[in-house]
């Protein structure tokens, strides 16, 4: 017999033919589970188990569903669908011109009924999706052969790759760019599924272009989820795949990274599988014609690290609307490829259409004419209504209105002109003084160990002359020479807001930069990667209202109170004199009390909230635009004195201050005040004084004698890091001199937030590092009270832990090298963090204009009513009627030594307050 449709010869089977099925009876246990577009639900008709059945997957040629789909060819699957199954091109009967896109899955014995429950769920998926632009619409699904088959509308057009390689270039970015905001938008649809679904291949092969250049689709969305073969796990092997992909993390966060190859591929027709794994040449070496814009979007889109991308699709669908958009405006005569007419699977590309010049002069004059006739219709019109009286204003424009329109230009030409005028002057206070409020036109870290100074200064002179896409790529190359410098990602941040024209509010952080103090501009760069963390969050999780940005100013300055009050004037004048045009809601800082306390009033005159992340001085109190995140001293002593007592059951206890340093003897005054309130015991003696970072290490052997002529086991010390560390290491000194003095060997170090720093571990090039680093076990007789440490969401389930840390890690601790990344956030950092956190925070409940004056009062409702407390890094938030932290969390650590590396390390003794 001769089949009349596949002209197959053989015995028929069932009444059909063997081979397409051709004038078949259905045969016992085959199953239409009708899924079709007339119903969307699931009818199963099965006589015995599918897995009993013999199955025979379809070859090119062969017909299903009764004749309905003839397969023209097999279709390759992305990597990451390798165990899923086949991909078929097959035409539909019920449509001549329709082309269809066939899943077949072979059932295993053992899994049959749990597969054909798990395709069942996956066909309503898909049906849901299909609902969605670009995505394919469900037709049908059946069994047959003893495999199950589901059937997806394959869209007309071609492949982005086909594209491509038909151009012979690159696309025109315009035109990229929408491509790159429809694909965001589709991601954005499974990102919002329950639970989310990802398409785990995104790629030119994966993404189809209508006919008319304008739409784009997604074909082989995966049936189950995604996961490359075992092969391939724990490699770095070049594609379109996300660098976690190969560790098995398939989620939204690759797909957007494989937009972002895709992308530039359509820009560059640079194949990634061709090149070094996860290896992009900056991409305007590549193709010159790409904006700085899209190239920031492209670099951001990515980076290895998961947590320095695009975390969510709508802020890179937004920037690349925004590239769209403005081409748009600028009238592009950009020339739109144009696909080929019929539909044609992966693979094969059919030859570029020549555009018709003649038809295009005849539009061109058709539109010319319709211009013309415009513009007389609208003269006529015009003439009709206008006054009679010549020279008579219309009666319409009332006194007011036009008293209005001119009071309001006024005002802004005298915004304008105080503005430049502001900029001037801080332009002169930069050249003499080194004093200046930057966005990006002045580079405040130029100091050493910083690789990309040249790169920031020339972003710097292309801002001053508004050239923002040469600035953009000057940003970008100094990111990529130095990935931890934050002041260059905060420049970078800030620019992208502007280029893409989105509205934004301003949050001023206050710094002090000292050339001549390295521990002190390491603790100003940590604080400034933590302000950088804090923006980038804000601006990804759409933090702000009305889909407000943050942008971050530096206020930098030399250390001293004249300098740092010189750059609050600045900050003060752009509010009140310039009509704040930078919309400031926020300043966060300083560094110091004595500087907060300088600038206190001076920037609550403008109406704008301070938040200092660490200023302990009881005397900052009695403003209300003044809010701090540390505890003051006498929370502190508290702290201090009740762990001392308590936990270290000091018998006697030797305070040490050093009387020319205010915050010493406060801090001191504080603790003696509390452990005589415990009914402690403190030592009085004549050598208990000390000079902060002065008294060398010999020099505390007088007030170590004086704490064992009195028996004490503590000294409690109100210094900084160096002091702790050279009076550790003065009592190791004496105890290795007398081994047999079980009292020096156990005399303990207790000291205040001023000490805990990472130079206690023996982190640094001092010799005070080089003190502790050689010298461990001096330092493990320090106890030290911090603001915040890492080591405290120790015991939280990582779920439940700040963002801080993770992203951090991905954003300043991803090179290879690790002496090129930051070391881990210290309590400056971690406060600073929570300081701008907070504010954001406090903004995003304001109801009505977003301004200094509401953020103020949002800050003070925190906690207090109806607004919970803000949860930080450095625990639970809220502030009481005179701006202090309400049961702020602080924590007591210990330097330890690591027993597997070696190496110094925190270890938490115990929480004081609430961490969340």
């Amino acid at each position: 017999m001769r089949c009349p449709q596949c002209h197959f010869e053989g015995e028929p089977l069932n009444g059909g033919c063997p081979r397409c099925g051709y004038g078949r009876l259905p045969a016992r246990g085959s199953r239409p589970l009708s899924f079709g577009q007339e119903s969307r639900e699931l009818v199963t008709t099965v006589s015995r188990p599918l897995s009993l059945i013999a199955t025979r997957p379809v070859l090119r040629g062969d017909v299903l569903r009764e004749g309905r789909y003839r397969i023209i060819e097999e279709l390759p699957l992305p990597r990451s669908q390798y165990d899923q199954g086949k991909a078929w091109l097959a035409r539909d009967a019920q449509s001549v011109s329709r082309l269809v896109l066939i899943r077949e899955v072979v059932p295993t014995a053992e899994k049959a009924a749990q597969l054909e429950q798990e395709l069942r769920l996956t066909a309503q998926r898909l049906a849901e999706l299909g609902q969605h632009r670009g995505f394919p619409h469900l037709i049908d699904m059946f069994s047959e052969r003893g495999c199950y088959y589901i059937v997806l509308q394959y869209p007309e057009g071609q492949s982005l790759a086909q594209l491509v390689e038909q151009q012979g270039e690159p696309l025109p970015e315009r035109l990229v760019a929408e491509y790159g905001r429809q694909l965001c938008e589709m991601v954005q649809v499974l990102a919002s599924q329950e639970p989310p679904l990802a398409h785990g291949a995104i790629s030119p092969e994966t993404v189809i272009i209508s006919p008319d250049g304008h739409q784009v689709s997604l074909i082989l969305m995966p049936l189950f989820p995604p996961r490359l073969p075992p092969e391939m796990q724990g490699k770095a092997i070049a594609g379109f795949f996300a660098p976690e992909q190969f560790h098995g993390v398939t989620d939204t966060r690759t797909d957007l990274y494989a937009i972002a190859a895709t992308l530039y591929y359509a820009l560059t027709t640079y194949d990634p599988r061709q090149h070094m794994a996860f290896f992009y040449p900056p991409i305007r070496r590549l193709n010159p014609q790409v904006s700085a814009r899209m190239e920031a979007i492209l670099t951001r889109g990515l980076r290895v690290a998961a947590a320095q991308r695009y975390l969510r699709p709508a802020q890179m669908l937004q920037e690349l609307a925004a590239i769209a958009a403005a081409s748009s405006r600028r009238g592009s005569e950009e020339a739109r490829p144009t696909p080929s007419t019929g539909t044609l699977p992966p693979g094969r590309a059919q030859a570029r259409p020549r555009s018709g010049t003649r038809r295009s002069t005849l539009a061109f004059a058709a539109v010319m004419l319709l211009v013309f006739a415009l513009l007389v219709g609208g003269i006529i019109v015009a003439a009709q209504r206008a006054p009679l009286s010549t020279g008579t204003p219309d009666p319409a424009a009332t006194a007011t209105a036009l008293a209005q329109q001119t009071a309001t230009a006024q005002q802004a030409r005298q915004a304008a002109a105080a503005w430049q005028q502001e900029l001037n002057h801080e332009q002169q206070s930069w050249q003499t003084r080194g004093i200046a409020v930057s966005d990006g036109r002045f580079v405040l870290d130029s100091y050493a160990g910083r690789k990309d100074v040249a790169q920031k200064q020339a972003a710097a002179r292309a801002l001053q002359t508004g050239d923002l896409d040469t600035a953009a790529s000057a940003l970008s190359s100094a990111i990529a020479l130095d990935p931890t410098d934050a002041e260059a990602l905060i420049y970078s941040q800030n620019l992208l807001i502007e280029q893409n024209g989105q509205p934004f509010v301003t949050i001023v952080v206050g710094l002090s930069f000292n050339a001549n103090d390295p521990q002190s501009l390491a603790a100003t760069r940590s604080m400034l990667q933590a302000a950088y963390v804090a923006q980038y969050e804000i601006n990804e999780f759409a933090w702000l209202p009305h889909n407000y940005q943050l942008r971050i100013l530096i206020a930098g300055s030399p250390p001293d109170q004249a300098s740092v009050t010189e750059v609050a004037h600045d900050i003060v004048n752009r509010v009140i004199r310039a009509d704040n045009l930078d919309h400031i809601i926020g300043v966060v800082g300083w560094p110091s009390g004595s500087q907060t306390q300088a600038v206190r009033d001076l920037i609550a005159s403008a109406h704008v909230p301070l938040v200092s992340q660490l200023a302990p001085d009881v005397n900052l109190v009695g403003n209300p635009y003044f809010f701090r995140i540390s505890p003051p001293y006498n929370v502190q002593g508290d702290a201090l004195a009740e762990f001392a007592l308590q936990q270290l059951h000091a018998n006697a206890i030797l305070v040490m201050r050093s009387p020319t340093n205010a915050a010493s003897v406060a801090l001191a005054n504080a603790f003696v005040a509390r452990v005589q309130m415990l009914a402690g015991h403190v030592v009085e003696s004549a050598s208990d004084n000390f000079v902060t970072q002065t008294t060398p290490v010999e020099s505390y052997s007088t007030a170590i004698a004086d704490a064992l002529a009195h028996q004490a086991d503590v000294i409690f010390l109100a210094g900084t890091d160096v002091d702790a560390v050279r009076l550790a290491h003065e009592i190791g000194l004496l105890s290795r001199a007398q081994p047999a003095n079980t009292a020096l060997a156990n005399l303990k170090v207790l000291v205040g937030p001023s000490a805990a720093t990472r130079l206690l571990l023996g982190e640094g090039d001092s010799e005070d590092a080089f003190l502790a680093r050689s010298f461990p076990e001096d330092m493990q007789r320090i106890y030290v009270l911090a603001y915040a440490d890492p080591s405290e969401w120790n015991n939280v389930p990582s779920l439940e832990q700040p963002t801080l840390f993770t992203d951090w890690a991905g954003i300043f601790q991803n090179q290879k090298e690790s002496a090129n990344n930051a070391p881990p956030p210290d309590q400056k950092a971690i406060m600073t963090y929570d300081a701008v956190r907070v504010i954001a925070r406090a903004a995003s409940y304001v109801k009505g204009p977003l301004n200094g004056a509401n953020v103020r009062s949002m800050l003070d409702a925190l906690g207090n009513g109806p607004l919970p407390a803000f949860q930080g890094a450095s625990g639970r938030i809220s502030f009481d009627s005179l701006g202090n932290p309400g049961d702020k969390a602080l924590v007591m650590l210990q330097v330890r030594q690591d027993s597997t590396t070696g190496s110094s390390t925190f270890a938490m003794i115990r929480l004081f307050g609430a961490l969340h």
